[in-house]
């Protein structure tokens, strides 16, 4: 699932995924050129998703597509174990507190 903050007035798209750790910035060419391009907030960009694209829309459709075919990222999977063990470290510890 994507989450999609438009911000029309600057043109500037932000994208949240659950499968990456990373937040997408879809943004407009420097210089005022009419193209958009895909940025990862850390991280590179896949070659599948480094063109140029005309519209929005069109640069959200491809991340899309993109993402559709791929698995969690392995930062991703690595964060959410190490937030489940913090989480049951965390957890039994106050159980024993309490006892």
């Amino acid at each position: 699932m994507i989450e999609y903050d438009h911000d029309t007035a600057n043109q500037h798209c932000v994208c949240k995924s659950d499968k990456l750790l990373t937040t997408v910035h879809i943004e407009k060419e420097v210089g005022g050129y009419r193209f958009f391009y895909i940025r990862y907030e850390k991280g590179q960009v896949p070659n599948q998703l480094s063109g140029r694209y005309t519209t929005i829309s069109a640069a959200q459709r491809d991340l899309e597509r993109y993402l559709r075919g791929q698995p969690v990222s392995k930062m991703k999977r690595v964060k959410e174990r190490a937030d489940e063990r913090e989480k049951q470290r965390n957890g039994s510890k106050s159980e024993s507190e309490s006892s």
